[in-house]
């Protein structure tokens, strides 16, 4: 009876373990494993009133293309997400089926008109003559008196409903005029509250661990290869000089292989980049963790939901 106890324990922690050890593995291949992506883009034409033409082109890979993403954007725009052979989005499919279901609803729509346009002339009847008798009937003409009292009562209900009119007007501006104060009040109060909130001590501690986490993800999730070139103008030749500026101020943090040509003379705008890079889960999470374990973040944004 032991040796049998003895027996279920061993496999209940071999298969306890297996367990733990697949879903450790599979934790690690989730954070560790980066996600490879490519991208092209282009904008070109536009040009003495051509048509511009803009192309997007995103590629990314999952654990050794296990599973693709694709998106495109020549004329249509387009999303494919794959594992292994199998498709699990395709917008393509979907519009055609979309496009399909829309003209056998109008199909359908038609032929019922036509169906019903078919009965209507089935059950169309001449129209007969209308009663005689209802048009000779003859109508009396009320006296002098009662004709002056009605009048005059007429004129009575008329001033009446007028000062009623007036007196809701009056009420409405009123009420119009006293909601606009409360928001006004409201909007005071607010703005005190979120000025003595981005002043506080917590706000300003959240703010510089806010900054210092994206610039870490920036760090590790920027793209490692950059390269292409860009031609821009505008209309003011000053704001292409300074745009100019701020790209030279940039260069040396990222130092991309962007060939620049600024034209100062027209407005126009064509470029052409390739990018490559990757991702890891591990990054993202480990930015989410530390904003989350940080008790001045949770209090800010616990303040934020009480406005």
């Amino acid at each position: 009876m032991l040796e049998i106890v003895l027996i279920i324990l061993k496999t209940a922690g071999i298969i306890f373990v297996s367990v733990l050890g697949i879903l450790i593995v599979l934790t690690g291949i989730v954070l560790f494993v980066p996600v490879r992506y490519r991208g092209d883009f282009s904008v070109s034409g536009g040009e003495d009133g051509a048509e511009r033409e803009i192309s997007v082109r995103i590629r990314a890979f999952w654990f050794l293309r296990f599973f693709r993403v694709y998106v495109t954007r020549d004329k249509d725009f387009r999303v494919q997400m794959k594992c292994l052979f199998f498709t699990l989005k395709d917008t393509a499919k979907e519009q055609d089926g979309e496009q399909e279901g829309k003209k056998q609803k109008e199909k359908k729509g038609k032929d019922r008109a036509k169906d019903r346009a078919a009965e209507e002339e089935q059950n169309a009847k001449p129209a007969g003559a209308e009663d005689s008798g209802k048009t000779g009937e003859r109508e009396t003409k009320p006296s002098g008196d009662s004709t002056r009292a009605e009048g005059q009562a007429a004129e009575d209900e008329d001033t009446s409903e007028e000062k009623k009119g007036i007196d809701s007007i009056i009420s409405k501006i009123l009420q119009t005029i006293h909601h606009f104060c409360d928001k006004l009040k409201g909007i005071k109060e607010k703005a005190e509250k979120i000025e003595k909130l981005w002043v506080s001590e917590r706000m300003v501690n959240s703010r510089t661990l806010l900054g210092k986490q994206l610039i870490y993800l920036l760090k590790h999730t920027k793209p490692k290869r950059l390269s292409g070139y860009l031609r821009f103008g505008f209309e003011d030749p000053s704001l292409t000089g300074y745009a100019m500026a701020l790209y030279g101020i940039l260069y040396p943090i990222w130092s991309p292989g962007l060939s620049v040509e600024p034209d100062f003379e027209r407005q126009v705008l064509a470029f052409h980049v390739i990018l490559k890079g990757k991702i890891r889960v591990w990054h993202i999470a480990r930015v989410l963790l530390r904003l989350y374990l940080s008790k001045d973040m949770r209090r800010v944004i616990k303040d934020v939901r009480n406005f």
